[in-house]
């Protein structure tokens, strides 16, 4: 017999390149103690064609593990279970952020009208009696689902316009108001716990002449370049911004000062060994950048004693000759 916790992964297609196909997949999650109830459903919903994958767990707590660990869209579930029933499992759905918005249908023989409504009130989408009327199941199947996917495309939309309000358009790095904002938390944190947190600042040298060189085109790569330089560094907890014009900030969370500065050398080494095209591709332009490090210090009053730090860092740098990393050595 089919593992009833896999059922219609075989009707799940694979990319060669991206591995599960990236086109929606509607998942639903039949969650029911007797196997021929669960049947009953599953018959239902491959006759109308209305998901393209089944799963099924056989009691609640196998069903919550379904619901946090697959991409499901809708749930069906039986309110009356052994031990984790029904109930508790619409109660663990909503506090956990992995299950919260997808629809709960709960199908029950009970006719209380008082505790159908308490269901309604702690979040089930619907209530269906036993035993449904097929066509009547299908059609509300279907309506929770054209829900569903209208629910996830506003999030990709809200996420995406988030992510634009917050990143410079030019080189996708955060913008300096979004940078400035994650350090006064982390400055917070770093005061707080006496964790560690360092900045950097960098400055492409000579970026003017650039410019006047071989034109604001040329430029403009030259700064993506530089920045996607920095992004593939990054870890998912560091942030790079551009402070402004050619000028670049970096807050490292949980880096001490000597780390700090290895990533800096890492950062400079690249962007000078590294192949800077003209617009026109006709030739390569000499890039380089100076970078001032400074860490958090517990005489420092506010984060931006933490960015003026490695700010005068990087003027030695500058003054030093360009092209290299300079360590901040006062507060």
């Amino acid at each position: 017999m089919r593992d009833p916790e896999c059922w219609g992964r075989d009707r799940y297609t694979e990319s060669p390149t991206t591995g599960w196909r990236s086109a929606f997949v509607a998942t639903l999650l039949i969650v029911d103690d007797i196997e021929s109830a669960r049947s009953e459903i599953r018959s239902v919903v491959e006759n109308n064609a209305i998901f393209d994958r089944i799963i099924e767990a056989p009691d609640g707590i196998r069903g919550l593990k379904l619901l946090l660990s697959e991409a499901v869209d809708v749930v069906v579930c039986d309110l009356e279970m052994p031990g984790f029933d029904g109930e508790k499992l619409l109660r663990a759905k909503e506090v956990n952020k992995g299950g919260s918005n997808v629809p709960f249908i709960v199908v029950t023989a009970s006719e209380d009208l008082n505790r159908r409504t308490r269901l309604l009130e702690r979040g089930a989408s619907d209530v269906i009696s036993k035993p449904f009327h097929g066509p009547d199941l299908a059609a509300r199947l279907q309506l929770h689902l054209k829900v569903k996917k209208l629910q996830d495309e506003l999030m990709v939309k809200n996420e995406t316009l988030a992510r634009l309000s917050t990143s410079d358009s030019l080189t996708g790095l955060r913008t300096r108001r979004y940078v400035t904002d994650v350090l006064s938390i982390e400055f917070l944190r770093a005061r707080r716990y006496h964790s560690k947190l360092s900045v950097l600042m960098g400055d492409l040298d000579h970026f003017k002449q650039v410019n006047d060189t071989y034109g604001h085109l040329t430029g403009d790569a030259v700064l993506r370049g530089v920045s996607g330089l920095l992004s593939k560094q990054l870890r998912k907890t560091d942030v790079g911004g551009r402070y402004g014009g050619e000028e670049m900030i970096v807050v490292l969370h949980q880096c001490g000062i000597d780390a700090a500065a290895t990533f800096a050398e890492r950062w400079r080494d690249g962007i000078e060994t590294a192949e800077f095209r003209t617009a026109d591709g006709s030739g390569c332009v000499p890039v380089s950048i100076s970078i001032g490090v400074s860490e958090y210090h517990p005489d420092m009053m506010s984060p931006e004693d933490l960015i003026a730090a490695a700010d005068r860092a990087l003027y030695r740098a500058k003054d030093a000759g360009r092209n290299r990393v300079e360590v901040a050595t006062e507060l």
